[in-house]
């Protein structure tokens, strides 16, 4: 835990915006790309998506979004304040335009940004995103229960991750059987993923905020402008893949690919993925 953070601690830049200080971090070279990460995460997390997905050759920008790390939980915190705070931050590091990528329970404020800017996203990528409250097919409310309680303890958390990682995984939305059909590489990328989530108590605010400014929310669509890619497992069984459905319905310039596996770490996917994602780029205007 003490290694963890001071790496955390050594990784990372605090911006103060008028939405609230905002964590980040710059990382590569190339066209930049804004990583917003899901529950449980931070920055660090946001990295980790960039390396499964878009590989090298992007300027990665990486945020903790609102109650993770070391970004606080402003007053009046919503999905719109958020999305205000990435512009803030664009405009600090003087990047005009950006692709934006949003995983999981970072999809909201990163489909939210696009609509609020969209002279500013030049894409956006959604995956295994959250595009509404709660769906059919989401993660029981008993598991997700459970995952709170040990988000609350480092301790309990590293228990899990080294011993009874299977299960983690699986209350995570990477059902046993998929786990089990991962390469070398692909279960090395999973520890890896449990692993960047330490120091897990540093993380539990922002998961309970999310769920509030997330219980209500809607897809906005009245100035969304930018070419969509949405990538989802339909055997995802922490976000249903119902959400993926919605949002696509929604963005009119949206492309929807649904795997029949993969879970939702997308990890055995990761080589489809990043071949529809250099394919979207190519077509898209940075």
């Amino acid at each position: 835990m003490t290694e963890a953070q001071k790496q955390l601690l050594a990784n990372s830049t605090i911006l103060k915006t008028e939405y609230g200080d905002i964590e980040y971090t710059v990382e590569g070279k190339g066209t930049p790309i804004l990583l917003i990460h899901g529950a449980g995460g931070g920055y660090d997390q946001g990295l980790w998506a960039g390396k499964v997905f878009f590989g090298n050759g992007y300027k990665f920008v990486s945020v903790s979004r609102y109650g993770y790390l070391r970004s606080p939980i402003p007053d009046n915190a919503s999905i719109k304040s958020q999305a205000a705070a990435y512009e803030t931050l664009l405009d600090n590091l003087s990047i005009d335009k950006i692709i934006v990528v949003g995983v999981s329970a970072g999809g909201p404020s990163a489909t939210q940004f696009a609509n609020d800017y969209p002279n500013r996203c030049s894409a956006l990528i959604l995956i295994s995103a959250v595009s509404m409250g709660p769906a059919p097919g989401d993660q029981d409310p008993f598991y997700v229960g459970i995952i709170h309680t040990i988000q609350q303890s480092d301790y309990a958390y590293w228990l899990f991750t080294r011993f009874l990682q299977s299960t983690i995984l699986d209350m995570m939305g990477i059902p046993s059987q998929v786990y089990e059909t991962f390469s070398p590489e692909q279960k090395e990328l999973a520890q890896e993923m449990l692993d960047i989530m330490h120091p897990m108590s540093q993380r539990y605010k922002g998961t309970v905020n999310d769920e509030k400014m997330i219980e209500f929310y809607t897809v906005p669509t009245d100035n969304l402008r930018a070419p969509t890619l949405i990538i989802h497992a339909k055997d995802d069984a922490l976000v249903s893949y119902k959400h993926a459905e919605n949002a696509h319905s929604k963005i009119n310039q949206s492309q929807l690919v649904l795997y029949d596996t993969g879970g939702h770490g997308m990890l055995s996917q990761m080589n489809g993925t990043r071949v529809l994602v250099k394919e979207l780029l190519n077509e898209s205007p940075y």
